[in-house]
Parts: C-alpha cells; sequence; structure tokens
C-alpha cells in the first residue's frame, strides 16, 4: 500500500511539473528544447496573411519550447519534498525552428528552408511565406536579402526553377538538357547561372534564354554573383578563380588561389572561405587577392540533422531535474585546517575552515570528523558561521532553498520548516556566495539574463 501511495506521489509530481521541469524517464535532461514539427509550426496567427519576420518566428518557437524559470516556486506535492533537487546551469538558449529541412539559407534578417516534401518556408521575404518545388526534396536554394526573385532545385537536379516571392509565382522551369550540378541567381534576380554535370557554364536572364559561355577542365565547388550581380564567380578544385561578366558573357579576369587542392569553397560577398583536402582552412579577400584568417564565428541559425535550429548570444538557464533524497554531508580535518563537503550532486568538494573559501589538492586524511549541519544547512565552528544554502522562498511549512557551485550552477531543493510563513526573497533572483563563510559576500542574479538578439529587433 505504501508502495502505491509513493508511485502515486511521484506519478502527481511529474504530472504538476511536467510544464517547468521536461517530462519522461527519472532525471531528465531538458537544456535542449523539444522539436516542433513542420506541419504544426503554425505562426499565421501571430502575422496574419504576410510572411512571419524572422524575430517572429524565433519569439513562437522558443515561447512553445521554454517555461518562465519563475515556475521554480511552484511548491511540490508534499511526498516529494526533499526527495528531488533541480540545477540550474548557464549556456546559449537553443531554439529548434523547423525539422525535416534538407536545404537552408539565411542571412541578415531573412531565411529560407527547403523541406524533405519540396516546400520552402520564407522568413522575412518581401510577400510570399511558401513556395512549392514540383519535385522532393529540396536540394539546394539561391536567393539574397531582399530579393523578389528565388531559385531552387529538387528532386533529380534535372531543371532549376525560379519562382517570384513576392506573389509566390513559378516564372520559369530552367532546363539545360543536363542534369544540374550548381546554380546561382544573382541579388537582384536578373540573371541565373547554371553549372550541369558536363561541367558547363550557362548564363542567362532570369527569364531565359541561356547561352554557354565557359566548361571546366577540373570540378567546380563555388559559383555565385557579387553583391553588386554585375561579376558572376566560380572556384574549382585547384583554386583557380574565373570571372565573367553576365551582361556581355565574357570572362574579365582568372586567378590561381595558392594552398589547394580545396574540398569546400564558400562565397561571403567580397570574401571566399576556403578549406583545403588536408583540412587548412583560410579566407581569401577577393578585391585585395590576400588570405586572412577563417571566419570561425558560429552561425547563429544552423542545420543539422534536419533540423534547423537558433544560438541565441542570450545566456539562459536551463534546467535538469534529479530525483533522490537531498544530502549534503560536512567532515572537518585539523591538520588540514579544511572542510570537506560530500556535496548534493554527489562529488567532494573542500574548504578552508578558516576563511571558508575553496580549496583545492587535498590530501586523504585520517583525521576527518563529521560535523553537525543544521535543519537551515548551516553550521558552526570554532566561533565561525558558515552557511551551505540560502532559503529563498518559504510556503507554509515548505521551504525553498538554494546552493551554489561554481562551473555548476544553482541547486534548488524544497525542504520541510518547522514553522509556517510565506516569503520571497528577491523574487526572480538567485544568490550566489563563491566560498562557505558567512561572511563572504552574497551577490543576487536575475533568472533571465543576456544580450540582445534577434526577438528585440524591430
Amino acid at each position: 500500500m505504501k508502495k502505491i501511495s509513493m508511485l502515486f506521489l511521484i506519478m502527481s509530481f511529474m504530472f504538476l511539473f511536467s510544464g517547468c521541469f521536461g517530462s519522461g524517464g527519472p532525471s531528465p535532461a531538458i537544456d535542449e528544447p523539444s522539436l516542433i514539427s513542420n506541419d504544426s509550426l503554425d505562426v499565421a496567427h501571430l502575422v496574419g496573411n504576410r510572411p512571419a519576420t524572422l524575430p517572429e518566428l524565433v519569439q513562437y518557437a522558443a515561447s512553445q519550447q521554454y517555461s518562465s524559470l519563475d515556475s521554480i516556486y511552484n511548491r511540490p506535492p508534499e511526498g516529494m519534498t526533499g526527495n528531488y533537487f533541480v540545477q540550474l546551469s548557464e549556456g546559449h538558449e537553443i531554439v529548434h525552428l523547423s525539422e525535416n529541412v534538407t536545404f537552408l539559407v539565411q542571412k541578415e534578417n531573412v531565411l529560407a528552408e527547403g523541406f524533405k516534401n519540396g516546400l520552402i518556408r520564407i522568413y522575412g521575404g518581401p510577400g510570399c511565406p511558401s513556395v512549392q518545388t514540383s519535385s522532393e526534396p529540396v536540394n539546394e536554394i539561391s536567393w539574397f536579402p531582399g530579393s523578389a526573385v528565388l531559385a531552387a532545385t529538387s528532386g533529380t537536379n534535372g531543371f532549376v526553377e525560379v519562382f517570384k516571392v513576392d506573389n509566390c509565382s513559378r516564372i520559369l522551369v530552367a532546363d539545360v538538357n543536363s542534369t544540374i550540378d550548381k546554380f546561382a541567381i544573382s541579388p537582384k534576380g536578373s540573371w541565373l547561372a547554371i553549372i550541369d554535370e558536363a561541367r558547363r557554364l550557362w548564363v542567362g536572364p532570369a527569364s531565359g534564354p541561356f547561352n554557354q559561355i565557359h566548361r571546366f577542365m577540373r570540378e567546380p565547388l563555388m559559383l555565385s554573383f557579387s553583391d553588386g550581380e554585375g561579376i558572376l564567380m566560380a572556384v574549382d578544385v585547384v583554386g583557380e578563380l574565373n570571372m565573367w561578366s553576365p551582361l556581355k558573357g565574357g570572362q574579365i579576369f582568372s586567378n590561381k588561389i595558392k594552398g589547394g587542392p580545396f574540398s569546400s569553397v564558400k562565397a561571403d560577398g567580397p570574401y571566399l572561405d576556403m578549406v583545403t583536402e588536408a583540412g587548412g582552412r583560410f579566407r581569401w579577400d577577393v578585391g585585395q587577392r590576400a588570405r586572412s584568417s577563417y571566419n570561425e564565428s558560429e552561425d547563429s541559425f544552423y542545420l543539422k540533422n534536419g533540423v534547423v535550429s537558433y544560438r541565441s548570444p542570450r545566456k539562459r538557464l536551463s534546467r535538469k531535474v534529479f530525483f533522490g533524497p537531498v544530502s549534503i554531508e560536512v567532515s572537518r580535518s585539523p591538520s588540514a585546517k579544511a572542510f570537506r563537503v560530500n556535496d548534493i550532486d554527489g562529488e567532494m568538494r573542500y574548504y578552508s575552515s578558516v576563511t571558508g573559501e575553496p580549496l583545492e589538492g587535498i590530501q586523504d586524511l585520517a583525521d576527518w570528523k563529521k560535523v553537525s549541519v543544521g535543519r537551515n544547512f548551516s553550521f558552526s565552528e570554532r566561533g565561525r558561521s558558515f552557511v551551505l544554502a540560502e532559503p529563498i522562498a518559504q510556503r507554509e511549512f515548505q521551504r525553498l532553498y538554494c546552493r551554489f557551485i561554481p562551473s555548476k550552477g544553482y541547486f534548488l531543493w524544497w525542504d520541510k520548516a518547522a514553522r509556517p510563513d510565506d516569503y520571497f526573497r528577491s523574487r526572480g533572483m538567485l544568490p550566489r556566495r563563491e566560498g562557505l563563510s558567512e561572511q563572504s559576500p552574497l551577490k543576487w542574479e536575475p533568472l533571465e539574463v543576456g544580450k540582445i538578439d534577434i526577438r528585440d529587433i524591430h
């Protein structure tokens, strides 16, 4: 009967906190939010008939995946008091936006996602929320911020489809009687360039027709237009950089970038990010014809294993829940003048018994003696007061404690109190004390902290 009652309490606890701590088996780690499927990601109620902006997409997805950290003040069923703790550790907020994605284009405040089912979703565009390719999956997309023209390949790459993304119309199916290897649309949508599997380069207006202007001797790795769209660039596997005028159809420049052979080349405006087959990386300034360090900065938006995610510069306290009795034990060594704390997370930590400051390199000693810790997680030794955790809230006979551990974060748990009370100490803030001494400074940090990110752009 007791087992059934305890099982009921645990199930009630998990149901009560499912919106706060996540769901699943014991000790779930939920610093990564759950996915939202492509079918259920609907932001139409936020933006009406116009396409969602990128800030709106991120805000909506984050609201579905993260609950307010203020929920730490929700007390558990009485039977769970002292039988679980929560770890809050700081990290960059990760928001999952879409799944089943095969290709991603993101620059500035626009984003286009190509899906397995041939759909292309557009955020921050000039008027169209999505277009549909004639086959599936979407293989590649070429699109520039502010442009009303988008190009894509799908299925077996038999042709390039060109769409007007201000009215969702397909204006061209470009077929060069060969499988498409690479293609690029110019920033304003005036020109379309195609490389087929025979390494022939075709160029023409986005509405056609197309003329062959070059044939590559070696495998081309990159094809792109300049920001002013007056120049078409391509780089092959040995680093041969060629430029053409799409208007005149003639070659205007040729130069070999040293350091090859290369495994990948990516255009970023007037720069090329080069990766060699040996693993070397550098950035090439096309205008200056000079090397610089590779652009190692992490993209805020990225595609991994079919999932598009946003990595925010904001720092966020993510949660992990651990079930089991809450226990902190303290021992003292007179010879080492140290405390040994068998901590809440099961690790041993050492502190000075004089100053309470953290210690490292303490040897295994024979004179450790257990110290009596009070119900309020404090103790005294030789007239000095020490604190293991701070009470931050109380609801009737349940008190919420917080212990800060450097490099680990905050640990919170509810414990029974001898007398009823109802208070919050600095609600929305967490106490931070580096050592154990009651005299060491106590700082209060906000639950929600971080830098400005894309959701703050209007």
